[in-house]
């Protein structure tokens, strides 16, 4: 485990799960991915449990690893639909990055979601200018648990690790932190429970955004 920093330059956030809630619009698009390959209807509570690891994992783990290409595709066809409509800002979302980024510290977006969604649901909820940096795979970096994201953010901002936090919602997100040697605080918001999160071992995990801000601004 690593010592959180009683006051850092720069945190980075996961974004499904963490920051927003996507869930509808992800099973939405996933449900004709798999109307189309004739596969059976899953619930919601089971797309919130497949998501996380990037869409062409998503949509091999629905389709088969030979209908990942088509799947994608027919996703990403629907999502760009319905992507707004279906997501939602998680409770203290606004709040909580306009503290810290009104305090001057630095924030950064790595997400396994494709950054072509990323950045419109960003600009659609107000929050676009807050970050110096979002990315996800298909902007050339392998997905997260791979640490390349954040030390990219980290570059960006002009901020060491040392200095900086992740927060995430899945165990995907604790592995990807000890890869970038950044303290990582998880939060049961997203797909993952906070059993699922204890045994991973997270620096600290908090219920809510809001709870961040005591850690976060100690000082």
């Amino acid at each position: 485990m690593s010592p959180l920093p009683s006051s850092p330059r720069a945190v980075v956030f996961d974004l499904d799960g963490t920051l927003v809630d996507a869930y509808a619009a992800i099973h939405e698009s996933l449900g004709v991915v798999l109307a189309a390959f004739g596969r059976p209807p899953v619930t919601r509570d089971e797309t919130r449990r497949m998501v996380g690891h990037g869409l062409e994992m998503l949509v091999a783990k629905a389709v088969g690893d030979e209908n990942v290409a088509e799947g994608v595709r027919l996703f990403r066809e629907r999502y760009e639909r319905v992507g707004l409509e279906g997501t939602r800002l998680l409770p203290g979302a606004e709040s909580v990055t306009r503290s810290l980024f009104e305090r001057g510290i630095r924030l950064a977006i790595a997400s396994n979601k494709p950054a072509r969604f990323t950045r419109p649901l960003l600009e659609a909820f107000g929050l676009s200018g807050r970050f110096g940096f979002v990315a996800g795979p298909d902007d050339g970096f392998p997905p997260k648990p791979a640490p390349q994201m954040i030390f990219m953010a980290l570059a960006t901002l002009g901020v060491s690790g040392r200095d900086a936090v992740f927060v995430g919602d899945m165990p995907v997100d604790i592995a990807t932190a000890r890869a970038a040697q950044l303290p990582i605080i998880a939060l049961p918001t997203g797909s993952a429970t906070r059993k699922e999160l204890e045994a991973c071992s997270p620096d600290a995990i908090v219920e809510n955004l809001e709870a961040l801000l005591p850690l976060l601004l100690a000082s």
